[in-house]
């Protein structure tokens, strides 16, 4: 009886322990199913303004970020489906502020950063990024001095010395002039546009005539017009508001002056044809910082498509906090950042920074603000600018 008994023990163990396999195996089954079902998120920061007097420059980020990522999400890497989570901070334009913001988005462990808005937040916020090695991508910040020494800084936009060196190119290699006046108006921005300028061109060994530097007012414009007449250039490039500009050509033209005018973007102004004299304006050339794709009377299908996108998308929100009318001049570069950041996770097969900052690094992109391809240190290679001219009283695209 014993033995019969040791064997029917024999056979319930065996029963027991076979079902509890069944279970931990239909368990683990449950189990990792679970897990495989839960949605991953790749999490992207937006840092900008949002409050005060210039939270459009946030809202204007935060519309073409959110356009972009209802267009990529779901991204396909290493075999698994991403949701995109754009999380927004509020710098509130502080530098201060941004440092504390950077640190938050370092703690919760971001992908990638695309901010800030200013150069002093921006600058402020990229130590704490380099730290853990999260790239930043600013689509409007373009203070030069910004991207010295970092190797996670990406700056969408032309910067302030590119701007320049654009102006010195034209100038020196389409106009040629013979005699070339420099002048700027007193103002911090003129001044060192000026002085920068005169840098790109004794590197170069480009010689110009003289430089003037003039407060708006009559007295010194009388005097810098007379002057101008003696001096007999016959190119002028004259740093300043469309308003002296137009003061400053009437003068001259009204002396029998006809030398040519070049100005830069706060010199271009449709303002400028109802304050002057329409025979004096004839030939005045202005070179904006803004790529063919998006400067005025841009007929480039992927910017007109943006456009209608974002206008679109802004009244689908229904949101009445939103002030938006329509793309501000820093979205089309918000929009194209985040496509670029998630193309560069998707080449690296991985949405961790240390994998995909050498894809961004090698970027190589066709977007509405035209071709992108960054440098050693983050900048855009060779971006371009615009160059207008008044042509029977309007202002039209140059064309060499």
């Amino acid at each position: 009886m014993s033995k019969n008994k040791s064997k029917y023990t024999a056979v319930f163990f065996g029963y027991f322990f076979s079902i509890v396999l069944f279970l931990l195996i239909i368990s683990s089954s449950l189990f990792f199913s679970a897990c495989e079902s839960k949605e991953k998120y790749i999490r992207i920061g937006n840092q900008a303004v949002f409050s005060g007097d210039d939270k459009f420059f946030g809202e204007d980020q935060l519309i073409s970020l959110s356009i972009a990522a209802s267009e990529l999400s779901p991204v396909r890497v290493s075999g698994f489906d991403y949701k995109i989570n754009i999380i927004t901070k509020d710098d509130e334009g502080n530098a201060e502020r941004a440092f504390l913001i950077a640190q938050e988005f370092a703690d919760e462990g971001v992908s990638a950063v695309i901010g800030s808005t200013f150069n002093g937040t921006t600058k402020a916020s990229l130590p704490v990024y380099s730290e853990f090695n999260i790239p930043l991508i600013t689509p409007s910040s373009q203070g030069e001095e910004i991207s010295r020494g970092f190797s996670n800084f990406f700056r969408m936009i032309i910067n302030n010395s590119q701007k320049v060196e654009n102006i010195a190119n034209f100038i020196s290699e389409v106009i040629k002039p013979e005699k070339l006046i420099i002048i700027d108006n007193g103002s911090d921005y003129s001044i060192k546009l000026l002085d920068f300028l005169i840098e790109i061109f004794e590197s170069r060994n480009i010689t110009f005539q003289k430089r003037y530097s003039v407060n708006f007012n009559s007295d010194d414009y009388n005097i810098l017009a007379e002057n101008l007449l003696i001096d007999e250039p016959d190119i002028i490039f004259f740093c300043a508001k469309y308003n002296e500009l137009a003061d400053l050509i009437t003068r001259v033209r009204k002396l029998n002056l006809n030398s040519q005018f070049i100005a830069e973007e706060i010199g271009m102004d449709e303002g400028i044809t109802a304050i002057t004299d329409s025979q004096y304006l004839e030939g005045i050339i202005a070179i904006v910082p803004e790529p063919p794709s998006l400067a005025k009377y841009s007929e480039d299908k992927k910017a007109i498509e943006f456009w209608r996108k974002y206008n679109d998308y802004v009244l689908k929100m229904k949101d009445d906090d939103i002030s938006r009318e329509g793309p501000g001049v820093f979205a089309p570069y918000c929009y194209d950042a985040f496509y670029i950041l998630i193309n560069a996770m998707k080449k690296a097969n991985s949405i961790s920074p240390e994998d995909f900052m050498g894809e961004l690094k090698s970027t190589s992109y066709d977007g509405v603000v035209g071709h992108i391809e960054f440098n050693s240190n983050g900048e855009r290679v060779d971006p371009p600018s615009t160059v207008f001219i008044i042509k029977n009283g309007v202002w039209i695209r140059y064309l060499q």
